[in-house]
């Protein structure tokens, strides 16, 4: 081993070494920054027993804490035990839902003892890294790390995501947070079948959780619940949700089935009947499903609007428009109808139609920069080109890393015959996304059509490594000039 390669792999080692040891100081004050917010929840019996240890974590100064919905159900009291030893008794039952296994409750501690956390309303991306902290098996403030798996969407409920993070009973109620401090998600159970699999509900869902009334007690919570008739379908659609969750539809199936049949009028069995329908590719089987959780609860918008993305899926898109102006005549501010809306009209060429949908997206969400990105295109093939660039302008002020905008700008100035403007646009495209061909290929033809031959082929030589169709037919424009 010669000295150069002894000095290349020391430097390569340290380096190495300096990277694992910045990556585990930055997890560390991460944690350090969510413990205080992380507390464990003791659920008492009606004698006073301890029944129950899981997490929850506080979400405002107020003192409202979120936790699993298993966690309290037919429980009479309970605590919350904080990082530093404290104990506060959990007073009032504020909100829950339980299909998405959540309760949302008001703790009596000091305001001054509070540490809350920030509720992200984004999904995880698939593999992004995230943290867990909780009471497993009592464990108090144990820390698990791992990626995000897989996401699932449940009509009627909301989203699911699997992840690496191993969680084990204590840590039901545990904040699913990401590397910058914000809960993604709250974790909610395990599937034991062969292998470890760990599910979280997204903190989407908890953002739902709305807060109506005074409240109650525990105790009263769980009186309240014994007075009600028990649903047996309800409980067919928790162990039909279970198996949805981990793709197992053709079981969960039979369960959704059993449920529609003990209750017809229970839109949540019908959602689920749906779901699976469609994961198994019985697409009017679905369908008809859908529709029958309209029949009997024709005003909820979120069903109108589920259907509506399944025909949008089939590539229905008449059904989906018509579906969707359903959900917004029942809720003229339901702003992912309009949003939905505009594409199904952008796929079927009514960009009229879609720029206008796009602008109603705009109204209840001045900063929705997909909607102005959409509107810029609409703009675009109606001809409207000094709108289209407004619109992607405001997107990239709003985004300034929007790759497509940008692109998307450099377009309208080709059309417009202003080519220093347009390559400077791609120019900026690619400053942001060395990789993003469809700027090499276009700045490349701009190129050429000042007669900068040289210039386009080095565009060229780029092409080649990142999409080779491009790249054939730049080489080609190149010599047919």
């Amino acid at each position: 081993m010669n000295q150069k390669f002894k000095i290349f792999l020391f430097a390569l080692i340290v380096f190495v070494l300096a990277a694992q040891a910045n990556a585990a100081t930055k997890l560390t004050r991460l944690v350090k920054k969510i413990q205080p917010a992380v507390v464990t929840v003791i659920v008492y019996d009606i004698n006073k027993e301890v029944a129950n240890i899981g997490t929850g974590f506080f979400v405002d100064k107020k003192g409202y804490l979120v936790t699993n919905y298993h966690v309290l159900v037919g429980k009479y009291s309970a605590e919350a035990r904080t990082s530093d030893g404290n104990t506060y008794p959990i007073k009032l039952m504020v909100a829950e839902n339980k299909s998405a296994d959540l309760v949302k409750v008001w703790v009596d501690i000091p305001k001054d003892k509070v540490q809350w956390l920030q509720v992200s309303g984004e999904l995880p991306a698939i593999a992004q890294r995230v943290v867990v902290v909780g009471s497993p098996m009592g464990l108090e403030q144990t820390v698990s790390e791992g990626i995000v798996s897989s996401i699932r969407e449940i009509p009627a409920i909301g989203h699911f995501f699997q992840m690496s993070a191993p969680i084990s009973p204590g840590s039901s109620g545990s904040p699913v947070v990401d590397m910058k401090g914000k809960v993604v998600g709250v974790a909610t159970f395990q599937y034991l079948q062969g292998q470890n699999l760990n599910f979280a509900v997204s903190a989407k869902s908890l953002l739902d959780l709305k807060t109506d009334g005074p409240g109650t007690t525990i105790s009263e919570w769980t009186f309240n619940l014994s007075k009600q008739k028990p649903k047996l379908a309800a409980e067919m659609c928790r162990i039909g949700f279970s198996f949805s969750i981990n793709g197992q539809d053709q079981k969960a199936l039979q369960y959704f089935k059993k449920a529609t049949e003990r209750d017809p009028n229970d839109p949540v069995a019908w959602y689920g009947l749906g779901y699976c329908h469609a994961g198994l590719k019985n697409h009017d089987s679905a369908i008809e499903a859908y529709k029958q959780a309209i029949r009997v609860n024709p005003y909820d918008e979120i069903t109108h609007f589920h259907l509506g993305n399944y025909y949008s899926k089939l590539g229905r898109h008449e059904d989906a428009i018509e579906t969707y102006k359903e959900v917004i005549r029942i809720n003229s501010d339901f702003e992912p109808a309009y949003f939905n809306l505009g594409v199904a009209y952008t796929r079927l060429g009514r960009f009229n139609e879609s720029k206008d949908a796009f602008k109603e997206v705009i109204r209840i969400n001045p900063k929705a920069v997909p909607a102005y990105y959409n509107a810029g295109i609409a703009y675009s093939k109606l001809g409207q080109y000094q709108a289209a660039i407004d619109a992607h302008k405001q997107a990239i002020e709003l985004k300034p890393d929007f790759v497509a905008a940008h692109f998307s700008i450099g377009m309208v100035y080709g059309i417009l015959g202003k080519p220093n403007a347009e390559i400077e646009a791609y120019k900026q495209a690619i400053r942001i996304d060395p990789n993003f061909a469809p700027a090499h290929y276009h700045i490349g033809y701009a190129f050429l059509q000042q007669g900068n031959k040289a210039a386009a082929l080095d565009e060229y030589k780029i092409l080649k490594h990142l999409d080779q169709d491009m790249a054939h037919k730049l080489f080609d424009l190149i010599y047919k000039n």
